[in-house]
């Protein structure tokens, strides 16, 4: 039967001007994505918060303010996705290049292309919290420490001053920082502190205006403090861990004794290996102790890894093949406590 008018539409076609306009800058798009020096596969968190990530396929551009045109350098970089639809945003964490990398800036509401802003994170929080539990959380601190100054008297004391901002991904881990709470930085042999102020932790930037749990991104305002050699554990960067804890829940922890690991990271590359050493320290005191070493409760194949005790303190594992869904869990048992050590396997990078 011929038609006196065109149909309104065919089922499984753009229906509008609009619709067929952004179907063919989809098609466009992947058509040519991967033809660029700057497509490269990169890990994206399988979902916001998990701290567990996939392979992504993206472009990654120089850094660019918006507004000026000026180019942010390595620190900042520009994550373009292929599908239209990928679903990103503030507070988004990704890793390559060594790095883990933060959301803070997105151009995609009401936008055609797909692209977030990133920020390397370039320290770690590591806390304890009141129970006893171990935790970190990747960061961005912000390179000018604000206001540092030497506070003059009688006897020209040096009293700690200045201060920054922290960005992090708001998520039940950095939901249990608290004002006040303070945080050691630098390396073990130097090492600063510095703390929380009372009402600096802006946990309010939510993404949807109505919705009180859609706040992706933490800031804090940290002011300098003094570092204290009795309570902080400067080996391990971990402020106060020895203030009001007589016996930690933590199964790495027994009173004032901490089982340190070496190297801290927990992470190894596709093809790589790492011999990790593990002992008893009383504050930043050594001491002497043996330990047992077991995988447990991981859900990893083992033809991904191979794992082999060395001696008493220390133990070697290979990743022959990355794998992203599962950390590797090693127990570390010893006759004065234990402590599970997570292992990612990662992929060649």
């Amino acid at each position: 039967m011929a038609y006196k008018y065109l149909p309104l539409g065919v089922p499984g076609y753009p229906s509008t001007p609009k619709e067929e306009l952004i179907d063919s800058f989809q098609a466009n798009l992947s058509e040519y994505f991967s033809v660029a020096t700057s497509h490269q596969t990169i890990q994206e968190e399988v979902t916001f918060g998990s701290n567990t990530y996939k392979n992504i396929n993206v472009r990654v551009n120089r850094g660019i303010n918006s507004s000026t045109g000026e180019k942010r350098g390595d620190d900042y970089k520009n994550i373009l996705f292929e599908d239209l639809t990928h679903a990103s945003g503030l507070g988004w964490k990704y890793y390559f290049d060594s790095n883990y990398w933060l959301v803070t800036f997105t151009e995609i509401v009401k936008s055609l292309g797909n692209a977030n802003m990133v920020r390397r994170c370039n320290e770690i929080l590591r806390w304890i919290d009141t129970d006893g539990t171990y935790y970190e959380e990747p960061c961005v601190i912000d390179y000018q420490i604000e206001r540092s100054r030497d506070t003059s008297g009688a006897n020209n004391p040096v009293v700690p001053s200045g201060f920054f901002d922290i960005y992090c991904q708001l998520n039940e881990r950095t939901k249990k920082i608290k004002g006040n709470q303070r945080f050691l930085f630098g390396t073990a042999d130097n090492r600063v502190a510095f703390r929380t102020f009372g009402q600096g932790i802006n946990n309010i930037h939510r993404t949807e205006t109505s919705d009180i749990d859609s706040g992706a991104l933490l800031i804090l305002t940290v002011g300098g403090n003094y570092v204290n050699e009795i309570t902080d554990d400067l080996v391990a960067g971990i402020a106060d861990r020895y203030k009001d804890y007589d016996v930690f829940t933590s199964a790495s922890m027994v009173g004032a004794l901490s089982i340190i690991v070496t190297p801290e990271t927990n992470d190894i590359i596709e093809s790589g290996s790492a011999v990790y050493d593990v002992r008893y320290y009383l504050g930043s005191t050594m001491l002497s102790g043996s330990f047992v070493f077991s995988i447990s409760g991981s859900d990893v194949p083992t033809d991904h890894y191979s794992f082999s005790p060395i001696d008493n303190n220390t133990f070697y594992v290979v990743n022959n093949a990355k794998y992203l869904e599962d950390t590797l869990d090693i127990l570390c048992s010893g006759s004065s406590g234990s402590r599970l050590l997570n292992i990612n396997l990662r992929g060649a990078w």
